[in-house]
């Protein structure tokens, strides 16, 4: 089997895969009418209707995976672990839903396994009884299970060939095992099925998504013999994107397998994997087939980016790593709010360095940080939750992404491409314009109505299918605008670079050049809709214009050449610009095709977010930042013609008039995570 039929062998789970998620998420998203619903008793397991994460809000992950690890620690390792305790401690957190660890990093589990074995100090059954005091609370739970860092296994197969490990002298071990490794895959489907037969689990999690690179175990050897239809030699003979293949490969096999596993026992428990996410090696398009989005970091650019790649309403959103906590550390009620409005769900996950590895609960220390920091928070995201439900950002343009864009960079690297991405998104969101993602996947979906976007914006994506080049013709012509940037439609979806354009005839422009970064920058001096454009660029593509207008230039050494150039297409636009140095201006760029913003602010670097919810039919404004200052609603984005709420209900005030734009709205005051409803 070639290299690329590698690649669609990988197509080809995904699909599979995705056809089993439809259902699964339609019977999860359906939800019931009311909490107590949730967690009535149930005379089954397979009875238990699961409330999802994409339900919680206030997600918590007492992480106790990094204790006990010392060989002396582990035969007390829970030994008095309290499921009351536990549950208490998330109830005074106000947490609507918790990690519990079902196999954690140990290779030990908190439940009675026939497959496995139960930690040697663990009373009864910790699993099930804390999943039954959880419930007694309304707190959803969710089983986890680790993939790799397995440190029983590696202990028990120090030497072997699927096991890349060292063991320190107290006992506890580092390092990665093989997926392929024979029977190792089988190990966690036996797991995924007593964990989803026998407990009433809200959802089910796996962690640490990799694989040992290079590996020439039997296992590895089997597969490879499978995909490729010749035998491993050895892997210094393997070109290298083969080598990228098959590791991809081997991560597709794993997910596509526990996916399975899970739907055939219980479609309705939500599963996820931590391993799928913005800068990782693996395929963000894996992500399409499991039922939500997991970004480990507090980070808005990330929220937005996985729930349009992966197609979710919702994105598991990190409030910070544990390993960085002191329990003097603070809350960045900001940023997290900001991942609120957008769509994500908050997930703390911290203080297990500071647990006691008997009781696995944290000190007293640690208690008083959960009691000043994280309660309060939590209690107020409780408090708002009406107002983001069902919600989505008003975007007036979206980041169309393409998976295969990554074939054309070293080793599959993503990160030059997610990092000129998150640069335009976050340019945008600090002048409260909130960029959507669309995968080129969706493109051609006739679900996905693409129209409510006035412009389509493309940074180094390459790789689109003729049918997806096609579709945003269509998209162009029926109205829409395309922009166009840096290298873009310039590599096909092996990654092998064109001689033009993939839209070249429809932009106007033919490519001449990739000028690289020289000693004196490239500067730009001119006017976009009336306002001044000053800025550098260090690199620039060099275009020769055949039809349309060129908006703007870049001067180097008395050379000037096309820098913005746009082009009308029937009711529509496509521009190209020819640098991706410099994200403000790809931000005005955006603006100009886009028309007037869903919200002006005054002064410009104050921010809010605008979103809308379909159901209850009406606009919620989050002021993200505090202090004073006037937001403008546009009416074109907005249909809306009064306050009708205000969150908090004391301690800040407003006015609001209608004018002839939509709504002008005066705030004042310094209380925190400001709402207004807007009808």
């Amino acid at each position: 089997m070639s290299s690329w039929n590698c690649v669609a062998w990988q197509i080809a789970v995904f699909l599979f895969a995705a056809t089993g998620v439809a259902a699964s998420r339609a019977a999860v998203e359906g939800g019931p009418a009311a909490a107590d619903e949730w967690f009535a008793p149930c005379r089954s397991v397979a009875e238990y209707r699961p409330k999802g994460p994409a339900y919680c809000y206030r997600q918590f992950n007492y992480d106790w995976s990094w204790i006990g690890r010392e060989s002396r620690q582990l035969p007390e390792l829970l030994c008095h672990a309290d499921p009351v305790r536990f549950a208490e401690f998330c109830r005074n957190d106000f947490v609507d839903g918790t990690i519990v660890m079902a196999m954690p990093h140990h290779g030990y589990c908190t439940y009675n396994t026939r497959v496995g074995t139960r930690f040697p100090g663990m009373k009864d059954d910790w699993f099930g009884r804390t999943i039954e005091e959880l419930h007694k609370r309304k707190i959803a739970a969710f089983g986890y299970i680790t993939i790799n860092w397995n440190w029983k296994f590696m202990r028990e197969n120090l030497g072997r060939d699927f096991v890349r490990a060292r063991a320190a002298p107290d006992g506890h071990v580092d390092g990665l095992i093989c997926l392929n490794a024979p029977g190792f895959l089988e190990r966690i489907e036996a797991y995924t099925r007593e964990v989803l037969t026998g407990y009433p689990v809200d959802g089910l999690r796996y962690d640490i998504l990799s694989t040992v690179p290079d590996c020439t175990c039997d296992g590895c050897r089997t597969f490879y013999r499978e995909l490729y239809g010749e035998e491993l030699a050895a892997w210094d003979r393997v070109p290298s994107r083969r080598r990228e293949d098959f590791y991809q490969a081997t991560i597709a096999r794993v997910v596509s397998r526990l996916t399975r596993t899970g739907r055939q026992i219980k479609p309705s428990v939500p599963m996820w994997q931590n391993g799928i996410q913005s800068y990782a090696k693996n395929d963000l398009n894996l992500g399409r087939t499991q039922d939500l989005a997991y970004n480990e970091y507090g980070d808005p650019f990330r929220v937005l980016f996985l729930k349009g790649v992966t197609n979710k309403d919702a994105v598991i959103s990190g409030m910070m790593n544990d390993l960085a906590v002191t329990p003097t550390t603070k809350i960045d009620r900001v940023q997290n709010r900001l991942c609120l409005a957008l769509g994500g769900r908050c997930y703390s996950y911290f203080g297990h360095l500071l647990a006691n590895y008997h009781t696995a609960l944290p000190g007293e220390e640690m208690a008083v940080w959960h009691r000043r920091e994280l309660a309060p928070f939590y209690r107020m995201i409780a408090e708002i939750e009406p107002y983001l439900e069902g919600a989505r950002p008003v975007a007036p343009a979206a980041v169309v992404f393409s998976e295969a864009t990554r074939y054309r960079l070293p080793n599959y690297s993503r990160e030059p491409y997610v990092k000129a991405m998150q640069a335009v998104t976050d340019a945008c969101l600090a002048r409260s314009l909130p960029l959507e993602f669309i995968n080129c996947l969706d493109l051609a979906n006739p679900a996905k109505d693409l129209r409510r976007f006035k412009t389509l914006v493309l940074p180094v994506t390459s790789g689109l299918s003729a049918e997806e080049l096609d579709y945003l013709r269509r998209y162009v012509r029926d109205g829409g605008h395309l922009l166009v940037a840096g290298d873009a439609l310039r590599y096909d979806a092996q990654g092998h670079e064109q001689q033009d354009f993939a839209l070249a005839a429809e932009m106007g422009v033919r490519f001449r050049a990739d000028l690289p970064a020289g000693q004196e920058p490239w500067t730009i001096d001119g006017q976009l809709a009336g306002q001044p454009v000053a800025a550098e660029v260090k690199t620039l593509v060099e275009i020769e214009p055949i039809a349309g207008e060129t908006l703007l230039e870049a001067r180097r050494s008395g050379r000037l050449l096309p820098l913005l150039h746009v082009r009308a297409l029937s009711h529509g636009k496509i521009a190209y610009l020819a640098s991706l140095d410099c994200a403000p201006l790809l931000r005005q760029a955006i603006a100009l095709l886009s028309g007037t913003p869903p919200l002006t602010m005054y002064p410009a670097e104050k921010r809010a977010v605008l979103t809308y919810q379909p159901k209850k039919r009406r606009w919620i404004l989050h002021l993200i930042d505090k202090g004073s200052y006037r937001v403008e609603v546009s009416r074109t984005w907005a249909a809306a013609g009064r306050v009708v709420a205000q969150y908090p209900a004391a301690g800040w005030k407003y006015t609001a008039e209608k004018s002839s734009a939509g709504l002008r709205i005066e705030v004042d005051g310094e209380a925190e995570d400001r709402i207004l409803v807007l009808e």
